[in-house]
């Protein structure tokens, strides 16, 4: 019996066996005739396949793809080849079955999907492997539109002065907090500027594409780093936000070299756009600098984004609602929300009962900005919360036009970001000619619309000068990198400033001559708002020179600069500042130097700039003034 048993087990595994090699042998041909199709159509050539891949030209002719992570390709040379990784990839789907989400079929869904439309593949005859993850991923997400979201700078950040991009892809659901976000960014911790700024532009660093909850990134960006949002809605249909969810589920956790000037956060996304709408190119019309801003402009020229709609962050809620208040009242909602204060002792205080409700609002916020900075505890935070709302509760409602943050003007709204000014001045008497070239990004003085206020940060910031008597130009300086951070504090913020700058600069050395060093130049201090809505600022600064002029060649010296920067109208923005350096080491010069300087915006595009200096270095006076005309491209 019991062989009987065994000899019918046989015979039912070798009948599987033989039925298993039959569908296997269908299998490789069905694969093969697929094969042979998309290469009679060259499909490798088609825009959607170039673009699911990140193809681009190369410098020397071929093609290569932007990504570089070895695991997004599945022929060894698909890098590089396109054939190679369609034949590669087509091949992979006809694999045997593989752990659950690791199939290709899984990996990527973008590649299957066009390729089943190009090539009409019977899905029936392609392996069913196991797709958890990604299955849950289309389901919870459940895409029916999408947008554009720029974070505005960081001011007290290297790696966000810049801004940044990400995309949103919303639900069914009216709420969009509970929608997802593809994010690609920099795995960058460094707050060091001139460590960020090195590895940011020799690709040190490496990006990473994810998707994630978008109140993660509201709370992020609103939340804990203050920064405004400002929100694009993409004019495509379900299907298109479709094939740009398809793509983004197989860019999860993909890296690539992540340079800040070009290969950065906004220009990578592009790729997402392009892939819903391929007929769009909208990674073809960047330059050779990329920045966030830029895909903007470039997006909003192709007519797939709808107006901007204003987010502002907890930080500009809170300046909003403590700018009802006095000073006595900014400082109860202070002491409420730090738990030195009761909020029921509002009521012994002569206030009215306007001031008490904005107090205990101002307050209620402070509170949610401590648990986002944790410093509460969830249960701290619960009991000092609901005891504000309680006594909130008892004073009404609030009209909510009085609490309305009012937003600035859009990123599209600011100027491009590069620069060539051209112009001339009189320095020591003698005229000159200048041409001055900032090829990134925004200077203090630059127009304020659409970009970070107090903030300046610009790299190989040029300009030579052209002096009719000695018949040549002459180098003023070109700055390698030139960072500036002006953060206001108040009662309630108390943020540092910080300065880093690299470069040459002509400086009147101590006989009173001309000599062009190099300098190393770097400051922490603080900043107020002034009277008029601008900003009043100090540094503590430390500068070192280098160059064959100095007495020893290197000289360093301890210093400080003041400065007030004030937009006076929308057109006219104002800097003054003044220095003093007291070399001390290498050199014994002492530095005075005053400056006036002045930008007169002519449309968005263009300015003059009008500067004025005064400088006294060791005795010797020296005077210089200039007038340029701007134009941002």
């Amino acid at each position: 019996m019991n062989m009987t048993l065994l000899r019918r087990a046989l015979s039912i595994l070798l009948l599987l066996t033989l039925h298993s090699l039959s569908a296997t042998a269908a299998d490789l041909a069905y694969r093969d005739q697929l094969l042979k199709e998309a290469h009679a159509k060259h499909l490798w050539e088609e825009r959607p396949w170039q673009i699911l891949l990140h193809y681009k030209k190369s410098l020397t002719g071929g093609t290569v793809s932007r990504i570089s992570d070895p695991s997004f390709f599945l022929a060894p040379t698909g890098r590089r080849d396109p054939q190679a990784e369609l034949s590669a990839t087509l091949s992979a789907f006809f694999q045997p079955e593989a752990p659950d989400g690791e199939h290709p079929i899984c990996r990527f869904p973008a590649r299957l999907a066009w390729l089943s439309g190009e090539l009409a593949i019977d899905p029936a005859r392609l392996p069913a492997p196991p797709c958890s993850e990604q299955q849950e991923q289309l389901r919870t997400i459940d895409a029916h539109s999408a947008a554009l979201v720029f974070p505005v700078g960081h001011i007290n950040s290297p790696a966000s002065m810049f801004g940044h991009t990400l995309i949103r892809i919303d639900g069914s659901s009216k709420s969009n907090l509970i929608s997802y976000a593809v994010n690609y960014a920099a795995d960058a911790t460094d707050s060091n500027g001139f460590l960020y700024a090195f590895k940011g532009l020799t690709g040190l660093y490496k990006g990473y594409y994810s998707l994630m909850p978008y109140y993660q990134k509201v709370k992020e960006y609103s939340d804990l780093e203050h920064r405004d949002m400002w929100e694009y809605r993409l004019k495509l249909s379900r299907e298109e936000v479709d094939k740009l969810l398809l793509h983004a589920l197989e860019l999860q956790r993909i890296a690539s070299d992540y340079y800040f000037l070009d290969e950065n956060c906004s220009y990578n996304l592009l790729f997402l756009i392009e892939a819903a709408r391929p007929t769009l190119h909208l990674s073809d019309r960047t330059g050779l600098l990329v920045h966030p801003t830029n895909t903007i402009e470039i997006a909003q020229e192709s007519g797939i984004l709808e107006p901007a709609v204003y987010r502002p962050s907890q930080g500009a809620r809170i300046v909003k609602v403590a700018s009802l208040l006095d000073g006595q009242g900014q400082q109860a909602a202070l002491e409420l929300a730090q738990g030195k204060r009761a909020p029921a002792s509002l009521d012994l205080v002569a206030m009215t009962e306007k001031t008490r409700r904005e107090v205990l609002d101002l307050a209620a916020e402070l509170v949610q900005l401590r648990l986002a900075r944790k410093e509460l505890e969830q249960d701290d935070y619960s009991k000092l919360y609901l005891k504000i709302l309680a006594q909130r509760s008892a004073l009404g409602t609030v009209n909510e036009a009085d609490y309305a943050v009012t937003p600035p003007a859009p990123p599209d709204a600011g100027h491009h970001t590069s620069k060539v000014g051209l112009g001339g001045g009189v320095r020591r008497g003698d005229w000159f000619a200048a041409i001055h070239l900032q090829p990134e990004f925004h200077s203090l003085l630059d127009p304020d619309q659409g970009y970070l206020k107090g903030a300046q940060i610009k790299f190989f910031d040029t300009r030579v000068d052209y002096v009719p008597e000695t018949g040549r130009p002459r180098l003023r300086t070109l700055h390698l990198l030139d960072i500036l951070s002006t953060a206001p504090r108040d009662r309630l913020f108390k943020p540092f400033s910080w300065k880093v700058a690299a470069g040459w600069d002509t400086e009147v050395m101590e006989d009173g001559r001309d000599s062009l060093i190099f300098r190393l130049n770097s400051g922490g201090g603080v900043a107020r708002r002034s009277p008029l809505a601008g900003i009043m600022y100090g540094f503590a600064e430390i500068d070192v020179n280098v160059g064959r002029h100095l007495r020893a060649t290197v000289a360093a010296a301890p210093g400080m600069s003041l400065g007030w920067l004030e937009q006076v109208t929308e057109w006219w923005k104002v800097n003054l500042e003044a220095s003093s350096f007291f070399y001390v080491l290498g050199d014994e010069r002492i530095s005075l130097k005053a400056r006036l300087a002045q930008n007169f915006r002519l449309s968005q595009q263009q300015s003059v700039s009008l500067n004025m200096s005064v400088g006294d270095v060791s005795g010797h006076t020296v005077s210089e003034h200039s007038l340029l005309w701007n134009c941002y491209f």
